[in-house]
């Protein structure tokens, strides 16, 4: 699938960490459900067999206020135990009970990530594809709007529910690997997960969204693909009715 032949872990040697990032002051009920029901019955080791893992270990990772540090203290420690892969599961998240497997499979394919939305309009898959434009050499990108059944070569991918080969961090270089930017005036500039997926691609590490892994983005409501798809149609619906409104040039008054 175009990853690079060295994130592809022997079948001995395939162990994943799952990581929880939480840097809120609550755990949504929500989450602790679905993270619950992940773990129920043999849901785990029917993964583990599935696709050849040794070990697939849990980590609530609340180290730093910075979700940035905690990815990449997540990593620097799943590489110093041996993990050659990290499930990241953000803690504001509802995943499909069996996203452990159908995570897994994806091991030899570089970085990928399952398909959950914005939370807010216009609830927009957490991916990015093709540059739009660039602006004072800061690169724009689209949203990644348009998904079958197949994997889809992403440029950006959030990371709440998103498996990495750690050997993707040698590919990078030195840490940090995530990490926050700031504009010229010191104002945020984007969140960690774009300079990741950004210098993960300049190695050459395919990055994908499996949008068959339907997840769910917790607010007050949870937010998935249903919301993006509705705010579409209203869009859309607004545009024809405006239409609708518009004299043709030349008609009769």
């Amino acid at each position: 699938m175009g990853s690079l032949s060295f994130l592809v872990a022997p079948k001995d040697r395939r162990r994943c960490l799952v990581a929880i990032v939480h840097n809120g002051p609550v755990v949504c009920a929500e989450t602790a459900q679905s993270l619950m029901e992940l773990g129920w019955g043999n849901r785990v080791q029917v993964a583990k067999d599935a696709h050849g893992f040794e070990e697939l270990a849990f980590v609530w990772e609340r180290s730093f206020p910075r979700v940035d540090a905690m990815r990449d203290r997540v990593l620097v420690n799943a590489i110093a135990e041996g993990f050659s892969h990290v499930l990241f599961l953000d803690a504001d998240m509802v995943w499909p009970t069996d996203v452990l497997a159908r995570m897994l499979r994806h091991h030899d394919a570089g970085i990928v990530g399952g398909l959950y939305c914005l939370k807010g309009p216009p609830y927009s898959p957490v991916a990015l594809a093709d540059t739009v434009r660039e602006i004072d050499g800061v690169m724009h990108y689209g949203y990644q709007t348009e998904y079958g059944q197949d994997l889809i070569d992403v440029n950006v991918l959030g990371m709440g529910c998103t498996l990495v080969p750690t050997a993707v961090c040698a590919a990078i270089g030195a840490r940090p690997w995530f990490t926050y930017e700031d504009d010229a005036d010191g104002w945020p500039r984007v969140s960690e997960d774009v300079p990741f997926c950004r210098k993960a691609k300049a190695a050459g590490v395919a990055i994908w969204l499996d949008p068959t892994v339907k997840c769910g983005h917790v607010t007050s409501q949870v937010i998935d693909e249903r919301w993006h798809k509705r705010y579409q149609a209203s869009q859309q619906g607004a545009v024809a009715h405006v239409a609708t409104q518009i004299e043709p040039e030349g008609a009769p008054v």
